[in-house]
């Protein structure tokens, strides 16, 4: 294949083991792209600091996405788009009335938060470091369609991606910010072609950015899935193995170095 190849993927669930967010398994996969000069760009709902410790632990050098496409990081700086953290909070009234009973994260100890998450309380600190996004946790089921619907004149959405629903700009999404980083390697690049690796919903937008995606969460999650993005593929392995499963497939089709 002549075209340069890009990878997005989730974190946690796909590269982070979701029990215990350890990357052992997943990591000789990554390791097997920079080897090949193959771009991977980390896509999450983590916060900047949050990625940024990972990345570096992750020995990348590619740009990555934070708060589920609310930030961009580039050359050692970030940009930030959508409304911010201190604008957010300000539609908490209107969030309450269209959800119910929910409970801000913020308002949580760190004691409570690191037992919900089962993070210690220094990483739960990089957690709540929000620049463009705010969290909460739901007591019973929510429709997102609907809530959102309900949102969209105050220009906010709620999204979902594991313990915490999260409310950003309703012209955020992770989708947006892959065709950004997509749209800078265009200017590098003849041809580019791009993967997408993930286990939820709130990849949906990012599946849909790019030219092949790869869903390696639950099974009973799939055909929801596959109803929102009809060409997606599945592992069939799930999380960190699924995700070694997708790259191994992948990297059989270049050599870039």
């Amino acid at each position: 294949m002549n075209a340069f190849p890009i990878i997005f993927s989730d974190i946690d669930g796909t590269i982070l083991d979701f029990e215990n967010y350890s990357y052992k398994i997943s990591l000789p996969a990554i390791r097997t792209l920079a080897g090949k000069g193959i771009p991977l760009i980390l896509v999450s709902s983590k916060t900047y600091i949050e990625m940024l410790k990972l990345h570096k632990r992750l020995k990348l050098s590619w740009p990555f996405i934070f708060e589920n496409g609310a930030g961009i990081y580039q050359h050692g700086t970030y940009t930030l788009y959508g409304k911010s953290y201190q604008k957010l909070v300000q539609y908490k009234p209107a969030i309450e009335q269209a959800c119910g009973t929910i409970t801000w994260a913020e308002n949580l100890p760190l004691t409570k938060l690191s037992e919900y998450t089962g993070l210690p309380t220094r990483k739960v600190k990089d957690m709540m470091a929000r620049m463009a996004s705010v969290l909460f946790i739901a007591h019973h089921t929510l429709d997102i369609n609907q809530i959102n619907k309900q949102l969209h004149p105050f220009g906010i959405a709620i999204t979902t991606g594991g313990k915490f629903f999260t409310v950003i700009d309703s012209d955020v999404n992770k989708g947006s910010a892959v065709q950004m980083i997509q749209a800078m390697y265009r200017q590098h690049y003849t041809s580019i072609y791009s993967y997408a690796i993930g286990d939820g919903l709130n990849d949906i937008d990012m599946f849909k950015a790019v030219d092949e995606a790869y869903f390696v969460g639950k099974r009973n999650l799939f055909k929801t899935i596959q109803t929102l993005c009809p060409g997606i593929h599945k592992s069939k392995k799930e999380g960190p193995e699924g995700f070694c499963e997708v790259i191994d497939k992948i990297v059989q089709n270049y050599s870039l170095t």
